[in-house]
């Protein structure tokens, strides 16, 4: 047997063997005489809910792509008889281009006659040719003459004042959400991708698979890369929302909340707050993976007394994030507690998975938390009728 059939046959051993651990460490999960029949419903409600959510993806994906057809075929209508249209027509597709293209759409006069465009008013120097320019090519248009004032600065027109701005489109890539068919056509390219043919040169072949399973993370997940890898992410890489009822008024809950140095009694995970002299920073010392404590500093943004506090991290800190608690009563005399927390891991959406796959779940840590917190208000709330203390 040469070098490299042995290495073969070592592989295969390898991974037959590695096959066998999982699907005994499987069967011993599922079938464990104490806990495997309530595991066994679980994995079945899961996959059918993952049915559910699959059945209706593609029902979803089936209407964008036959919305996005129409689309197409309309918009190759409109410019190949779109050049046979009046006026009024005209006049209603130049105002309708104008918003993407000139900060102050309203300063601008648009008059129409024998399809050429003439355009009066007020716009910005650096805005006039780009204007020009596109309402030259709207289908119909047989010509355009400009006799507007530009201006350098929107200061020295009475005419260009407020909030400006282009409504210029944004490519699918580019945006923050992709379209199911975005998606769709993304994710064959990233199988395609990743199941390149060997005969590229090694470091091209990884490199291009390396791109396809990026691009999948990115299709799988719909969140823009840089919240999936945590690069200039700020605080914003991963949200959650947390809510829970306590049956006690919102006084009681307000002075729990808003004192954090009583946060250690109920929060087993928080060894030690202390706040500065002005009372809007705070020293947080909280036990993190394996016991190690975890120091930083948070800064409060707002407080509006008896509802809400919202805070974030000081600048520089290993894990950035911010958030906000607000308190609402409720017509049964309970508060309902709201908290969003939004945070960038280490390696950013990716870190979060690794962490809940590891145990380290911050939703399910924050959903604890608000359970202690109302137990510890409901133990200190007064029966109807008794003293004050």
């Amino acid at each position: 047997m040469t070098a490299g059939e042995r290495q073969t046959h070592l592989a295969k051993n390898a991974a037959a063997a590695g096959l066998g651990f999982c699907a005994g460490a499987a069967v011993a999960y599922l079938f464990d005489p104490a806990r495997g029949r309530s595991r066994r419903a679980k994995g079945r409600d899961k996959a059918a809910h993952a049915t559910h959510e699959l059945r209706d993806g593609l029902g979803v994906l089936s209407r964008d792509l036959a919305n996005r057809s129409r689309g197409s075929a309309a918009a190759v209508r409109y410019r190949v008889a779109g050049r046979s249209t009046d006026d009024r027509v005209l006049y209603e597709r130049v105002r309708a281009e104008l918003g993407r293209h000139v900060s102050y759409p309203h300063a601008v006069e648009v008059h129409v006659q024998d399809r050429r465009v003439t355009l009066h008013g007020d716009v910005l120097e650096g805005e006039e040719e780009r204007v020009r320019r596109a309402v030259r090519h709207i289908p119909g248009v047989k010509g355009v003459e400009t006799r507007w004032t530009t201006y350098r600065d929107a200061a020295e027109s009475p005419r260009l004042q407020g909030a400006g701005r282009r409504r210029e489109p944004v490519p699918e890539l580019l945006q923050q959400q992709w379209s199911p068919t975005a998606r769709f056509l993304a994710g064959t390219a990233a199988a395609g991708m990743m199941a390149l043919p060997g005969g590229l040169p090694r470091p091209v072949a990884w490199a291009i698979r390396g791109a396809g399973a990026l691009l999948a993370a990115r299709v799988a997940t719909n969140l823009p890369l840089r919240r999936l890898t945590g690069l200039k992410a700020g605080r914003h890489a991963v949200d959650i929302t947390e809510g829970i009822s306590i049956d006690a008024p919102a006084s009681t809950v307000w002075s729990l909340v808003s004192d954090y140095s009583i946060f250690p009694r109920f929060m087993p995970d928080v060894l030690e707050v202390r706040r500065s002299a002005d009372g809007r920073t705070s020293h947080w010392t909280i036990s993190g993976p394996a016991g190690t404590p975890i120091r930083f500093d948070a800064t409060e943004i707002r407080r509006e007394e008896g509802r809400e506090i919202a805070w974030q991290s000081a600048e520089g800190e290993l894990i950035a994030h911010t958030g906000s608690l607000t308190l609402a009563e409720q017509p049964d005399g309970r508060t309902r507690v709201q908290v969003r927390l939004a945070y960038n891991p280490v390696a950013g959406v990716a870190g979060h998975a690794v962490a809940r796959l590891l145990g380290a779940n911050p939703a399910r840590k924050l959903r604890e938390d608000l359970m202690r917190l109302r137990s510890y208000a409901e133990s200190r709330r007064q029966p109807v009728g008794s003293p004050g203390v």
